[in-house]
């Protein structure tokens, strides 16, 4: 189906004549309609439901006052203040039936009479009215190529989408929309029918003990498939639960562990690191103590040391040249002379006398301070010598990793302390057991059912055998031309026709969901391969590695991002050409993911695509992104004063 137009008149806040022009070019996919909440967004989607399929839309076989009611909540109350008569929806559209276009315009017309609502409907079918008759056989076909169940799955509520993936309703949501995308809910159809035609026959025909027992076998294969069905969501249920409670488990362990919950071995860890600690943080007090008491001094005054050791040079250089000058007397010069052939003149023995002294006398005259022994000045020379190395800076290393220790066994001694002293640390020692007790009963609970889950499959197989015997016996009994056999043969075949089908889909689905997720994902090796069994269409994630990964690690944006892929691979693997509307679709989506949204996901998703948004979720960046698609746009303007919507033919005006 693909929608042209829409005309609403007089139609909740659409008072008057109004109308939406709905074609697309080729290229330009989308109908961008803008407008804040309360403006007539779902009023528009309503009408567009209401005009289709009437009383047939809201599940109603004819129209009674429960749809009535429907109507008049729609029509605009100021239009119907002034007893205006003119209430209508008119949707002109294009249907592709047998390889052959039909072009329609249906008009669905409401009228007062005596205080009742009278519903008209006229159609045309390219260009020729069609009579009441040709109106019910157009019904008929529409409920076949677009039936309401699908509509409702082609309007996307971004909310609705979040509470799916949030809600753990994503493998209900994909069976639904499968079978009805894919046709098979028209065979679980003639299934219902063919087995209400065969327990029509049994009261009516009296049929044989075995054609009975076949009977029966068929209704005990319908109800174990609907039991295992039951059985397989009653595990998901509790897997999911337990699940939840392991989560809840971990965050309590967790807080437990970050705020200083201890468990006993825990605790004897730290006392024990705390003894470590200790012992190192004395040990380097008492070589930080020695050195304070030794030779910090020294460092704190060098130039004294430096004074003092010169002094004592001083000292020692004035004793020797004391010493020297008395050991040579004017005898003992006089003998050296004489044996070295030098003149010995008392003048000049004096002078070299004076020579020698001088070379080892000190260049001032010092007065005697330390008069230092030997051994004292090397000690002197040993802390001098010291305090020319760094080795404060070693010391201060030690001091600072004291300090570093100090911090550390504080911390470790609040972890004990905060352990030993606090109720709270207690409660959430309770919770875990609590936690653990639920965990232990779930999951006996989930062993119990998985256990009735293969017991079920057992039995089904069993019966499945059964029924084939008693198949074969009834065609030994030249039965196979009876009635009643043929309906069990078409519901068995359907049955694994429809088997075969959404296995084969399936298959496409996954390949192209995956495809679909690649694209738009911001993280995009982060999923290799997206599975969904056939059976309970339980969607498993594949990583890199082909490992599974836990749908419950994707941020909120990641889940519906895959919902979108699936749903994208389903329209488009079953062909069929349908208008897609999205409200608040961006809501839950960060910046890159609806980035992604507007520029892979919405430009290749059908030929038409209609757009529902306010300017906080398509603002002036993503409404830049979405331009290059956009046929056609509106705003729509909510006067309150007036109570009522106009329609203009641009999206918001960005400042």
């Amino acid at each position: 189906m693909y929608l042209k137009n829409i005309e609403l008149v007089n139609i909740g806040a659409y008072k008057g004549y109004n109308s939406f022009n709905f074609k697309t070019t080729k290229g330009k996919n989308v109908l961008l309609i803008g407008g804040e909440n309360g403006a007539g967004k779902t009023t528009l989607l309503n009408a567009i439901k209401f005009g289709l399929f009437g009383s047939y839309g809201f599940g109603y076989k004819t129209e009674n006052a429960e749809y009535f009611k429907h109507v008049e909540s729609i029509l605009n109350n100021q239009a119907k203040r002034e007893n205006n008569e003119d209430f209508s929806i008119t949707i002109q559209f294009e249907v592709v039936d047998n390889l052959k276009l039909f072009k329609y315009e249906l008009k669905r017309e409401w009228k007062f009479v005596n205080s009742s609502i009278k519903e008209q409907v006229y159609l045309t079918e390219n260009g020729d009215l069609l009579d009441v008759q040709s109106i019910e056989l157009f019904n008929a076909k529409l409920k076949d190529i677009m039936p309401p169940q699908l509509l409702d799955f082609c309007l996307f509520d971004g909310e609705e989408i979040a509470q799916i993936v949030t809600q753990n309703a994503l493998s209900s949501y994909i069976k639904q929309l499968s079978k009805i995308v894919f046709n098979l809910d028209l065979f679980e159809t003639l299934e219902l029918d063919l087995d209400a035609y065969s327990k029509q026959h049994i009261y009516a025909t009296k049929m044989y003990s075995v054609e009975e027992e076949l009977f029966e076998a068929n209704n005990g294969e319908r109800q174990l498939r609907n039991d295992i069905s039951t059985s397989i969501r009653a595990v998901e249920y509790t897997s999911n639960k337990l699940k939840n409670v392991i989560d809840k488990y971990l965050e309590t362990k967790s807080t437990f562990e970050k705020y200083g919950g201890l468990v006993k071995q825990e605790r004897e860890n730290i006392l024990k690191q705390i003894t470590e600690i200790e012992a190192e943080r004395k040990h380097r007090g008492e070589q930080i103590k020695g050195f304070v008491s030794t030779l910090l001094p020294f460092y704190l005054v060098p130039y004294l040391v430096n004074e003092t050791r010169e002094q004592i040079k001083n000292e020692e250089s004035m004793q020797l040249s004391q010493q020297l000058d008395e050991k040579l007397s004017q005898e003992t010069l006089n003998k050296l002379f004489s044996s070295l052939n030098i003149d010995s003149s008392e003048d000049q023995t004096e002078k070299v006398k004076k020579e020698l002294i001088s070379l080892i006398a000190p260049q001032q005259v010092e007065t005697m301070i330390h008069g230092a022994s030997f051994a004292e000045s090397v000690k002197v020379e040993q802390v001098y010598n010291i305090i020319q190395k760094d080795e404060p800076s070693e010391y201060y290393a030690l001091l600072q990793a004291n300090q570093d220790d100090l911090k550390r066994l504080h911390d470790l001694k609040s972890k004990v302390n905060v352990h030993d002293s606090t109720d709270e640390f207690g409660q959430l020692l309770d919770q875990m057991d609590q936690y653990n007790i639920e965990m232990i009963k779930l999951q006996q609970k989930l062993d119990e059912e998985q256990l009735i889950l293969e017991n079920q499959k057992q039995e089904l197989t069993a019966l499945l055998e059964k029924i084939d015997k008693i198949k074969l016996q009834l065609r030994n009994f030249d039965k196979s031309t009876g009635s009643l056999l043929e309906a069990q043969k078409i519901i068995t075949l359907s049955r694994r026709y429809r088997d075969i089908q959404i296995q084969q889909k399936l298959k496409d689905v996954q390949i192209q969901a995956t495809q679909n997720l690649k694209k738009m994902l911001r993280k995009h090796d982060y999923i290799s391969l997206i599975q969904i069994n056939p059976e309970n269409y339980e969607v498993t994630l594949l990583d890199a590695q082909q490992n599974p990964l836990e749908k419950r690690t994707l941020s909120a944006g990641e889940k519906q991002i895959l919902l979108l892929s699936i749903i994208w691979a389903i329209f488009k693997c079953s062909g069929r050409q349908v208008p897609f509307i999205f409200d608040t679709l961006l809501g839950r989506l960060d910046k890159t993911h609806k980035a992604a949204v507007l520029n892979t996901f919405i430009p290749n998703f059908g030929k038409q695509a209609i757009i529902l948004a306010t300017d906080s979720e398509i603002d002036e960046e993503h409404y830049n992104l979405l331009q290059p698609h956009i046929s056609r746009e509106y705003t729509l303007e909510f006067n309150p004063i007036k109570q009522q919507t106009k329609i203009l033919k641009d999206y918001f005006t960005f400042s």
